[in-house]
């Protein structure tokens, strides 16, 4: 094992735009991809080909039927390319995103055999910040830079409401940032291939996740009211508690001990039960499995890219974690708002195998925000008209299995479950019951009416810019 250090440029682009990067010798191209995503600000949402000389290397889970004409980004190793194919001081290149064709020319600048402990990669230098996704490839790169030297005109206000974060093409991430983000990227790929947890980080530009015109636009009322949500307030105890402690996972599930079980739920703003009394028998708490409240948080943090860990490792917090628990409380309760309408899987909260949504989970993601528009601010109503409305506007919208359904509930218990309860905890509504009783079985019949508060109305109408 050794190092290789490289100097990566983006082409076409003055002032240049590089990156000097040393990565171990026993890295991928495709582990290279990911790190000249993160380098450069990139969020890998395009397909991407390296060209060593007549040879192109892609990722095949993308490229999918055309994969065949390439060779695999994934098997190709930098110590088979360097220096046999590439000699110090030789070229090859990575072009990212067909569409804009960003391409990069990587400088093979020089092999450490001597050191045979590296391991991963590291941000040596870097200079100015990447171009935003999707701007046009460099014309449109040139025309946003020369929008954003007028202040104040109308081309300005529409390219600072396009890049909705702030943009500073002079400035480049810091290195640590960086480094960090790359740190938690190959530390996910020495987990099991087969861990329940994550094992790949989603690659975020900071910016975009934690500003944006719906937080800049806040009243003060609004910031109050995300900052006293109590989910984010329990998401900022849970990752303070892991960012102090070392919270190691069990060896069989990689959930949370018993221990720090205790510890974590006793912080959260309503402490939860952890232990079940019947009678005079006190049941103590075995498993994480057991506490569906902490299950929730700790599956949804770790998917989020907050936090990593698993079987028998450390529970940290990544880069993206960091970054979170240093941003403002409604810059938190945006990304976890996003986050959980956009990519988390809403059915995992749903505790039984009777009811599951049908058709395109996509589409009904965007008319249930929809129907919730509609409805009025500050008014109560009734979870059973919502429901009612969704048969209307969406026929089929949940498949129940009719054999499990005795009592004829598991539509109303699959709602209350999954597009009630959660997300009433990111602030999209509130809920009003008529008791609060988890160990009850008919628990859901007791939520009745919802009421969508003018942080929510205002929330989900930032969402639906992006439908």
């Amino acid at each position: 094992m050794g190092a290789i250090d490289l100097k990566i440029t983006l082409q076409d682009i003055k002032p240049p735009i590089w990156r000097q990067i040393r990565i171990s010798s026993k890295a991928s191209l495709l582990d290279l991809h990911y790190v000249i995503q993160q380098a450069f600000g990139w969020t890998n949402r395009h397909l991407f080909i390296f060209e060593v000389g007549s040879l192109e290397f892609v990722d095949s889970d993308t490229w999918e039927e055309d994969a065949y004409q390439f060779q695999s980004a994934m098997l190709a190793k930098l110590d088979d390319l360097i220096p046999k194919r590439i000699p110090i001081g030789g070229v090859f290149s990575y072009v990212y995103d067909m569409g804009d064709n960003w391409k990069h020319e990587i400088l093979v600048e020089g092999v450490d055999e001597t050191a045979q402990t590296f391991s991963g990669a590291i941000c040596m230098a870097a200079e100015r910040a990447g171009p935003p996704e999707d701007v046009g490839s460099v014309p449109g790169y040139v025309l946003l830079l020369e929008n954003l030297q007028h202040p104040g005109s109308p081309a300005y206000k529409r390219a600072v409401a396009w890049l909705g974060y702030d943009y500073d093409p002079e400035s480049a991430n810091s290195l640590d940032e960086i480094n960090q983000s790359l740190r938690d990227y190959f530390k996910t790929t020495k987990l099991k291939e087969d861990t329940y947890w994550a094992k790949r980080l989603p690659l975020h530009n900071p910016g975009f996740d934690f500003i944006n015109d719906w937080i800049r636009n806040l009243s003060p009322e609004h910031r109050q009211y995300a900052k006293s949500l109590e989910f984010r307030r329990d998401v900022v105890s849970l990752l303070t508690y892991l960012k102090d402690h070392k919270v190691k996972g069990t060896k069989a599930t990689g959930n949370f001990p018993r221990r720090d079980i205790r510890a974590i739920a006793a912080r959260f703003e309503h402490p939860l039960r952890l232990d079940q009394q019947f009678g005079d028998l006190v049941y103590e708490l075995r498993t994480e499995d057991e506490v569906p409240e902490l299950i929730f948080m700790h599956n949804f943090l770790n998917a989020a890219g907050l936090i990593l860990g698993g079987e028998n490792m450390l529970w940290e917090l990544t880069s993206l974690g960091e970054r979170f628990l240093a941003s403002a409380p409604e810059a938190q309760a945006w990304y976890l708002s996003k986050f959980w309408f956009y990519q988390f899987n809403w059915e995992f909260s749903y505790p039984f195998t009777d009811a599951e949504l049908s058709g395109d989970i996509f589409s009904f993601r965007y008319d249930y925000l929809k129907l919730l528009c509609n409805y009025p601010s500050g008014k109560q109503v009734e979870i059973k008209r919502v429901i009612q409305d969704l048969d209307r506007i969406l026929p089929g919208w949940i498949h129940v299995e009719k054999r499990f359904d005795i009592t004829g509930s598991t539509k109303q218990r699959f709602f209350v479950a999954v597009l009630v309860k959660n997300f009433a905890k990111f602030g999209f509504f509130e809920v009003i019951k008529t008791k609060d009783d988890p160990l009850d079985f008919d628990y859901y019949s007791y939520y009745t009416h919802i009421i969508i508060t003018d942080y929510g109305k205002s929330l989900m109408r930032y969402l639906q810019k992006f439908a």
